[in-house]
């Protein structure tokens, strides 16, 4: 059935690229971020891209009636053996990843039921926070399109609207959680500045906030499209004990982990978003200079 999408995928992503969607939003985000592209590169890596968009977008729908088990085979993880070590410490872990491989896939995360490990995290909940969209049945669409992995995994978890979260955490701080933020969109007035692919970016506080406020363990979450449909997580522990740390100190190592897996395979990433729309203020733009110069 997926051969079938990517046959579709091609015909679409090839009229778009005809058509030029969000040409200049791309080659902008592109050329900004690698300022030792040609243009020729640039224009490879778009045409690239609306392959890869369509192919999201075609796998997304293929996994609502796909088994998990199917699922779980497009997905493999590295190392899960971290978030099973934590699990063990914690009650609940943050883990932070961004618009890479096809989150929509992650899922995969809760596991098929059948090849479960000694102190398996995927026993725990599982929570994927989201900014509910302005309009209740595209709310409505996503919720019921994201659920059907919990559904059939048997996951007692499932999909949180982010300004809930803190709530749904204190309500129930017994209960083990392992809880999912894509966290590189625009962020709104509560956020950090940092460098970011080449030039200053401002990212939510959300993640590292909660982290601080409830001490609990701050993960990256990486996913690399190692081929069509077929996906690596991996996950890397950027702190346990964040009292030391500096404000945004969390934050900003997750836009370098990220900066480093988009670095690694320049399509894997949502460059169509109009990331950059929002400028530093004063203060922020002093910060930053004083950060990197």
């Amino acid at each position: 059935m997926l051969k079938i999408r990517y046959q579709l995928s091609n015909i679409c992503a090839a009229v778009v690229n005809c058509i030029g969607y969000r040409r200049s939003v791309i080659d902008i985000n592109l050329s900004r971020s690698f300022p030792e592209l040609k243009y020729g590169e640039i224009k490879k890596i778009r045409k690239e891209y609306y392959r890869y968009m369509f192919d999201l977008i075609f796998e997304a729908l293929w996994a609502i009636f796909a088994s998990q088990e199917k699922i779980c085979s497009r997905v493999t993880m590295e190392n899960p053996e971290l978030l099973d070590e934590l699990s063990v410490k914690y009650k609940k872990i943050i883990l932070v990843m961004g618009h890479l491989g096809n989150w929509e896939l992650s899922g995969a995360l809760t596991g098929d039921g059948k090849h479960i490990r000694e102190n398996d995290f995927s026993l725990n909940n599982i929570y994927l926070t989201y900014k509910a969209p302005r309009s209740k049945n595209s709310d409505r669409f996503f919720k019921w399109m994201r659920m059907h992995a919990f559904k059939k995994s048997r996951n007692k978890g499932g999909v949180i609207e982010s300004k809930t979260i803190i709530r749904h955490m204190l309500k129930d701080r017994e209960s083990a959680g392992n809880y999912i933020f894509i966290a590189d969109q625009s962020p709104g007035d509560e956020r950090v500045v940092t460098k970011f692919l080449n030039q200053p970016t401002m990212f939510f506080t959300g993640p590292e906030y909660i982290a601080r406020k409830l001490k609990l363990p701050f993960v990256y979450l990486g996913m690399d499209r190692v081929d069509r449909g077929e996906y690596r997580i991996s996950f890397k522990l950027i702190s346990q004990d964040h009292s030391q740390l500096e404000q945004g100190y969390l934050t900003r190592a997750f836009a370098q982990n990220l900066q480093e897996d988009i670095n690694k395979n320049k399509v894997n990433w949502l460059w169509s978003h109009k990331r950059w729309k929002k400028e530093l203020t004063t203060d922020e733009q002093k910060l930053y200079n004083e950060l990197y110069g």
